[in-house]
């Protein structure tokens, strides 16, 4: 399992608050794990001569790629001055989930981290319809971000696991998460209720959950457990995160997701869509032996 790593931080900025919000949020990580900021504007060409140009009759597109290419750099100018990281800034055109999953490879990126409610419709249907674009078409992990924190920093991470197999893979990214940041990881286990519900599978929850705790042990970080049962898994997980004041949530990403589906019923939708703390979605890997059944250094 690869950890996650932030080496190189690529953060989307169409000037929003939210997207502001992501840039303090990964400016934070940066500096603290010696890693560096890639901001990047995307802009799509159609919104530039369809709102922009009737209003100041600009026949050269350049200009307004000058003016936000400089009010880029001068967010920048502050973080460098503010956090003392390195930071470099790109403009492009075009549609904007393709070109930052297309930026994040050219830069070579090892973690996005984006605002939820940036140029996203004001539609709560399809709210943050650009950041779940995003964090199921790219191959690193995406960390959403919808309001500014009263205090930068992860005190207490969330892990929810759930009974499907790719859910174990994101433990050692969460161990590896708390251990840099001096977190305490708070696991809880969320079976389904009801008709279909998943009372058989709590025992082997809970072998889960002391192994977890094993491993996380050898790491050095503190880690507690809960198994919860929930109609709604995304729900159970926010409610639980707030009892526990959790600043992050780790989750993980389906990337045979489509987002033609555009219901809200999707877990990680509704966690990217409705939580207040940011939410780190990490893509799944697949080979043989995690589907063998070895997952995270847990066997079951």
């Amino acid at each position: 399992m690869n950890k996650i790593k932030t080496s190189k931080i690529l953060i989307p900025v169409d000037f929003s608050k939210t997207s502001l919000n992501a840039v303090k949020y990964a400016a934070f990580m940066a500096q603290y794990t010696k890693g560096e900021l890639v901001l990047v504007h995307v802009q799509n060409k159609n919104d530039l001569l369809d709102i922009i140009m009737p209003a100041v009759k600009l026949k050269d597109i350049s200009v307004i790629t000058d003016f936000l290419a400089e009010k880029l750099e001068k967010i920048a100018a502050d973080i460098k001055k503010r956090y003392g990281i390195k930071v470099s800034t790109f403009i492009s055109t075009g549609h904007i989930t393709s070109e930052i999953v297309a930026m994040a490879e050219e830069t070579k990126s090892t973690l996005i981290v984006m605002g939820t409610h940036g140029k996203d419709s004001d539609n709560g249907f399809f709210l943050g319809s650009n950041a779940y674009r995003v964090l199921t078409k790219a191959d690193i992990p995406v960390m959403t971000v919808q309001t500014a924190a009263e205090k930068l920093g992860f005190q207490n991470i969330l892990l929810p696991i759930d009974s499907s197999h790719h859910s174990r893979q994101k433990v050692d990214s969460a161990i590896h998460m708390a251990n840099v940041f001096a977190s305490h990881l708070h696991v809880i286990g969320v079976l389904h209720s009801g008709e279909k519900g998943e009372e058989n599978y709590k025992y082997k929850m809970e072998t889960i959950m002391e192994q977890i705790k094993k491993l996380a042990a050898k790491k050095n970080v503190t880690c507690t457990s809960d198994i919860q049962f929930a109609d709604n898994r995304s729900k159970k997980t926010l409610a639980y995160a707030k009892k526990v004041k959790a600043d992050l949530i780790i989750a993980m990403t389906d990337q045979d997701a489509e987002f033609s589906s555009i219901v809200l019923g999707n877990y990680i939708h509704q966690l990217t869509n409705h939580s207040k703390i940011p939410v780190l979605s990490i893509p799944p890997e697949v080979n043989p032996q995690l589907i063998s059944g070895a997952i995270g250094g847990l066997e079951y």
